[in-house]
């Protein structure tokens, strides 16, 4: 199959350490890549005409699928459970709305803003902190690190936690108030980036390379 023609465009794309995986506009997914541990072999069923894929979400050696019914589905390395999806998750009455992929570890955001972990939790990045993911305070959107996951609050708030020994979940002063809210985030191995609703972006964490100072200008 041909990728990213005008026969078959791509609607979104994600990237793991060393594979690649393509969503199309006519939901379903092409992986290439490494394959060491099947993350580029898409499971019979995902990603057909009546299992259109919504959204998907890479980690260092598996794949996550959002499917259009709130369903989730996960192949490749599953040595510390990033693929078995919790009973209870995805199904009907707790459809999914978003997902993440850290390098051993799965996010999934619910309908209803409530926020589950699985796979590695070596540094916690599991263990989703108290008041996080409440009706009070619901989740909006999530991305996940190496070994930490951020999640933006439906109020524009931020919160981090999982392994911190760079800063990465130490959300700098003054952002996701009610003054300088959060739109989305994204995670890097040891880094996070804000992107506030301004239209400006804020960087913490590991930054030998320059990856958290945006350029001026």
């Amino acid at each position: 199959i041909q990728v990213g023609t005008a026969k078959n465009p791509v609607a979104s794309a994600a990237a793991g350490y060393f594979h690649t995986v393509a969503l199309l506009a006519d939901g379903s997914v092409v992986c290439w890549g490494f394959n060491g541990s099947g993350q580029c072999d898409v499971p019979e069923g995902v990603g057909t005409s009546e299992n259109p894929v919504d959204r998907v979400a890479v980690g260092t050696r598996h794949t996550v699928a959002l499917l259009a019914d709130g369903s989730v589905v996960c192949w490749g390395n599953n040595l510390i459970g990033q693929c078995d999806v919790p009973r209870g998750i995805g199904t009907p009455e707790n459809p999914v709305s978003h997902v993440a992929a850290g390098s051993s570890h799965t996010v999934a955001v619910l309908l209803d803003g409530s926020i589950v972990c699985w796979g590695y939790n070596g540094p916690g990045q599991c263990d989703v902190p108290d008041g996080i993911g409440t009706p009070e305070n619901p989740v909006a959107t999530v991305s996940a690190g190496d070994n930490h996951t951020v999640a933006v609050l439906a109020n524009g708030s931020v919160a981090c936690w999982g392994g911190n020994n760079y800063g990465q979940c130490d959300v700098p002063q003054g952002i996701g108030t009610p003054e300088n809210p959060v739109a989305s985030v994204a995670a890097g191995g040891d880094h996070t980036i804000a992107l506030l609703s301004d239209g400006s972006v804020v960087g913490w964490g590991s930054n030998p390379s320059g990856q958290c100072t945006p350029p001026e200008g």
